[in-house]
């Protein structure tokens, strides 16, 4: 059996809630590791998501990986924008 992809939670403007209910969601189908990626002013909800994770439902939850970068946006001039990912798993 192959191993399973990574799933991906972009996480947005909504409340810090909705995609901790969608973590463990991905969690509860048998997902080991999720990636959470978020990119300007929702780099501070991406880490509430996981810090809610972590100390209210998963305990032993591990942060495996954090990578930050910037996306650059050719849209009427360069534009960067930046992002962080955070790879989390049980």
């Amino acid at each position: 059996m192959p191993p399973m992809e990574r799933a991906t939670v972009i996480v947005g403007r909504k409340k810090a809630i909705r995609y901790v209910t969608a973590c463990i969601t991905l969690f509860n189908r048998g997902q080991r590791e999720i990636v959470l990626r978020a990119r300007g002013r929702n780099i501070e909800n991406c880490i509430r998501t996981v810090m809610l994770l972590k100390k209210s439902f998963y305990s032993e939850l591990k942060i495996r990986e954090i990578a930050i970068g910037s996306d650059v946006f050719e849209r009427g001039g360069r534009r960067y924008v930046s992002y962080m990912e955070i790879v989390v798993g049980r």
